[in-house]
């Protein structure tokens, strides 16, 4: 029978010379540093104190937020007619449906909910107020009817749930026909918001937000970025750091230039 040992052996000195001739990995005392771009975590923009809502309600013999001036079997809702563009705050009967239960008219809803087009209850808030609203929701869509003929504002807002979907997911509010995902108040919450274009540094405030991927800070639209080892999307180097701030939703930051 053949045997092949003289070639193993070649073949192993070849390897062995080959890994003398500087081929071979190196190996370096220390931990390798990373070659992606810097996160830093910022303290100092903390989350603002919240709006005065009651006091941002339209004024008139009831209060949206809190529900004074009506009874405990009643609720604090606009008043308007077909006649009359004129919208007031007014009692009327109250129901039982609370958040997200459905209803076909105002007396299905319970004390302080309001029935939405889209045939939900929703608590009543003002000026963007997330305290007034339950957890797991915020004051993040402005409340209109339409009275005589013409569609207006009642002077409210309604609360509606935060934190479903995906800031970097183009596809994340898919289900809901001309909204995006965004950060919608000041505490990080995020949900699906009417479609922008506004981009980077152009102004903002609402009710004109950024477009997604955006958030509106002092005024202004700021790129988002992963705030994560290597996370996409980054902050490019005309772009700034990816900077923390306790306003941001989590594993989100901020490319914040020098």
């Amino acid at each position: 029978m053949r045997t092949f040992r003289p070639l193993l052996l070649l073949v192993a000195g070849w390897l062995g010379n080959l890994a003398s001739c500087g081929t071979a990995a190196t190996v370096v005392d220390g931990p390798i540093e990373s070659s992606c771009p810097e996160l830093v975590e910022d303290p100092r923009a903390t989350v603002p104190e919240p709006p005065d809502g009651a006091a941002e309600c339209a004024s008139g013999v009831c209060n949206y937020q809190t529900q004074a001036g009506c009874s405990a079997s009643e609720a604090c809702r606009p008043q308007f007619s077909a006649s009359s563009a004129t919208v007031e705050p007014g009692c009327e009967a109250a129901g039982g449906g609370e958040s997200g239960a459905a209803c076909t008219e105002q007396v299905d809803c319970a004390r302080g909910f309001f029935c939405d087009p889209l045939g939900s209850c929703r608590k009543l808030c003002c000026g963007g107020d997330w305290t007034g609203c339950d957890a797991g929701e915020s004051c993040i869509r402005n409340l209109q009817v339409k009275a005589g003929g013409k569609v207006v504002s009642a002077g409210a807002d309604l609360c509606f749930p935060v934190g479903t979907c995906d800031l970097f997911d183009p596809e994340s509010c898919s289900d809901e026909p001309g909204r995006e995902c965004k950060v919608v108040d000041p505490t990080g919450a995020i949900a699906c918001s009417p479609l922008s274009t506004k981009d980077v540094g152009e102004s903002c405030g609402p009710p004109t937000v950024c477009k997604r991927g955006l958030a509106c800070v002092g005024g202004s639209c700021v790129k988002l970025c992963a705030f994560e080892e290597c996370g996409e999307p980054s902050c490019g180097p005309s772009e700034g750091t990816c900077t923390r701030f306790d306003r941001d939703p989590p594993g989100v930051g901020e490319c914040t230039l020098p």
